[in-house]
């Protein structure tokens, strides 16, 4: 029970930070869907679509669909290679005005998982190779981000179905150039495993972009599929 109350506090007070960098009628959305589909012990599917809002009601202000193939080297640690495809638009409070710019980019990375306790920690370096087209002009970028997930079983000791959980991450993102900072994400949310491939969470991130920092609130479904006819075994 303490160890509970112990972690509602943890989640209230990141709530309360993230919450006071901006007005709610300030803030985004972000509705996303997350999909990993095993087709062998050892090599899996990734796809992902995330629509993003300017504010809390839709109107679009970037839409991200994002496909893979992961190589599963054990159950804790995996290499993954991917495409991706980013449309940004833009907006003003009168009119919806389009399309402003348009992505291709090609992704690499690599996740290390572990646990300590109730504690499960998620390493995931990516890299990045993207196209940038405007109206006005044509960009290439290199970027590297770097993310540290931590989550936390509430009711069982850990995250199997019927389990709720508190999940947290932050992402710092560089450019490969002379003004290497881009972005950081912090993020906190409360999820709930549906069953045991299945599980939803709501959060809320505070997005800082150069000095100004955006709070979205978020929406996200996880369901992954198994058609493999063996779990993964841990290298010796």
């Amino acid at each position: 029970m303490k160890k509970t109350v112990s972690i509602v506090g943890l989640l209230i007070v990141i709530t309360n930070s993230l919450y006071s960098q901006s007005k709610i009628e300030d803030s985004g959305s972000w509705l996303m869907f997350f999909n990993q589909t095993k087709i062998h012990q050892k090599l899996s599917f990734h796809s992902e679509i995330q629509y993003r809002s300017f504010e809390i009601n839709p109107n679009v202000e970037q839409l991200l669909i994002r496909g893979g193939l992961n190589f599963h080297i054990n159950n804790t640690t995996s290499a993954s290679i991917g495409y991706a495809n980013v449309s940004n638009y833009s907006f003003d409070k009168e009119i919806q005005s389009g399309i402003q710019s348009s992505e291709n980019r090609m992704w690499q990375q690599f996740i290390m998982k572990s646990s300590l306790s109730r504690f499960y920690f998620e390493h995931r370096y990516r890299l990045e190779q993207r196209w940038i087209e405007s109206k006005t002009q044509n960009r290439y970028l290199d970027r590297v981000r770097y993310l540290l997930r931590i989550s936390i079983p509430i009711n069982n000791k850990e995250i199997k179905k019927n389990t709720l959980f508190f999940t947290f991450y932050d992402e710092v993102f560089l450019h490969i150039n002379s003004t290497p900072f881009d972005r950081n994400r912090l993020y906190g949310a409360i999820g709930f495993q549906l069953i045991p491939n299945a599980n939803i969470q709501l959060g809320y991130m505070a997005q800082t972009v150069g000095k100004a920092t955006k709070n979205y609130f978020q929406f996200g479904i996880f369901y992954n599929l198994d058609f493999s006819k063996q779990d993964l075994s841990t290298s010796k």
